[in-house]
């Protein structure tokens, strides 16, 4: 799901000359052997013409596989896709691999995306999605490349007699992402500088673009042949798409890292140097047999999660569950019958269950003295509203189809649903109220331990009820990409801010 605090995802697009069946179960056991190391249980093997399945692997751990033909792409195209869903900090980390092959025999093209789905509006700032560790497993048994650039987890180290191919592929028309050359210093050993400094500058780079360093005979002769686009002195260059080897003007284009740089501070040095592949392989079209891939559409069964008892103490054991999915066209959401609104907050409290994927935690003594303000009919009755709507975007959200948080929800309220005024959905607070020690306090409402294991969470995202600086407000954390619910941590007047201090 979409936020203004999303962070960056991680995207890598390539072929392999293995067959399509075979990448599959490559991709297949080493996703079983990764689940398998994190403690979660091992999926089963999947057979061949097997349905599509969800299999839930452990708490908040899904395993969608499907498989099927390519429309319109001729009678031996087919794709196989894997998301996998772990449960992470403020959220969740998605995993999609995607494969499509016009023909059995013929190579593979390959999607992979790494990305984080937050639980809600958080104070933690935005940042880079790592590198997956199955790409740095399935990448050396691949032969991956994107076009005429081979992907490679690590820099290959060249030779006096690898430079002509090395000139090809700068200045390949057809190449699509950049081209990463590195240096070494005069007198020092390649392999101690490599392992001391390249490996760790370029570990984000997996994927997104391939990666040399020169050796001390090939530095000199490839500075000679490329007069204008030098590396050297331990410097490592990023050589975008259509470089000119006999323009001085387009040397510009390929920005250098400098050593001094690198020395300064390594970690940082190492972000800059992925951020512009990294771009560029976010933003590459698909491949023809990729893009004919349907999306996936998972039935409501699938796309459910249950709702723990109330009274639960002992968590369940984790189990291996097995539904079927199926590819489905998009459909409206179904609007959530929440019955008349409350004439109380006493009553909205009591009647709070009968939003199905809505959980209160909060202490509802705050909620209660609400009914001894003069206006408090009103605001039960627009509360009641809020909640209506936010019950019927996550009926939506927990099966994919929501279209975006909250708010967009409310700024294109689908037909048939009850629509609550966009301006009162607030997404977050301000960079004031999240960065002030009390304020944020107020605001770090009870969750159960799996959403996290602290017990509670900064709930940013509120509801507007009524005007003025005192008037209540909803405070909640989305999780329907997570656990499946929206937890409600606060319904009681305006908490402390810049306004009501």
């Amino acid at each position: 799901m979409p936020t203004d605090h999303a962070q960056p995802p991680y995207r890598l697009t390539a072929a392999t000359p293995r067959p399509h069946h075979d990448t599959t179960a490559l991709v297949d056991q080493l996703l079983a052997e990764q689940l398998k190391s994190e403690g979660h249980e091992e999926p089963a093997p999947r057979e061949r013409q097997a349905p599509p399945e969800r299999l839930r692997l452990g708490d908040r751990v899904l395993l969608d596989r499907d498989d099927g033909t390519l429309p319109g792409r001729g009678p031996g195209a087919r794709y196989s896709r894997r998301r996998l869903r772990t449960p992470a900090v403020h959220g969740t980390d998605q995993l999609t691999l995607t494969l499509a092959s016009d023909t059995a025999d013929g190579p593979t093209r390959l999607r992979i995306e790494a990305e984080h789905l937050p639980a809600g509006p958080t104070v933690t700032p935005p940042g880079r999605v790592p590198v997956p560790d199955l790409v740095r497993s399935l990448l050396p048994l691949l032969d991956a490349a994107e076009g005429p650039v081979p992907l490679a987890v690590a820099p290959r180290l060249l030779a006096p007699a690898d430079l002509d191919g090395l000139i090809d592929e700068l200045c390949d028309p057809e190449r699509r992402l950049p081209t990463v050359v590195a240096s070494v210093p005069p007198a020092v050993p390649v392999d101690r500088w490599q392992q001391q400094v390249l490996d760790p500058l370029v570990r984000q780079l997996p994927g997104l673009a391939s990666l040399y360093v020169l050796g001390h005979g090939a530095l000199p002769r490839f500075n000679l042949a490329l007069e204008y686009h030098k590396v050297y002195g331990g410097a490592v260059r990023t050589f975008l798409p259509e470089v000119d080897p006999a323009s001085r003007t387009d040397a510009a284009r390929h920005p250098v890292l400098p050593r001094g740089r690198i020395d300064e501070n390594p970690r940082r040095a190492a972000a800059l140097l992925a951020r512009e592949p990294r771009r560029i392989a976010a933003e590459l079209p698909l491949p023809a047999p990729l893009a004919a891939v349907p999306e996936l559409w998972l039935p409501p069964e699938a796309r459910k999660a249950p709702a723990p008892p109330r009274a639960a103490v002992e968590r369940p054991p984790v189990r291996l569950e097995r539904c079927r999915l199926r590819v489905e066209t998009p459909r409206e959401p179904r609007r959530a019958r929440c019955g008349t609104g409350p004439a109380s907050f006493g009553e909205l409290v009591d009647r709070f269950t009968e939003f199905a994927l809505l959980e209160f935690t909060g202490d509802s003594k705050e909620t209660l003295a609400l009914d001894g303000q003069s206006e408090a009919d009103g605001w039960a009755r627009l509360t009641w509203d809020g909640l209506t709507a936010l019950q019927e975007y996550a009926d939506a959200a927990v099966r994919g189809e929501a279209g975006g948080d909250f708010k967009q929800w409310c700024e294109h309220t689908p037909p048939g649903c009850h629509r609550f005024p966009p301006r009162k959905a607030v997404r977050g607070e301000s960079r004031t109220v999240a960065s002030h020690g009390k304020w944020k306090r107020q605001r770090m409402l009870p969750v159960p331990p799996a959403v996290d294991s602290s017990c509670r969470a900064f709930m940013g995202a509120h509801l507007r009820i009524g005007g003025g600086g005192t008037a209540p407000r909803v405070h909640y954390l989305d999780d329907c990409s997570g656990s499946g619910r929206i937890y409600v941590g606060y319904i009681g007047l305006h908490l402390t801010n810049t306004r009501t201090n």
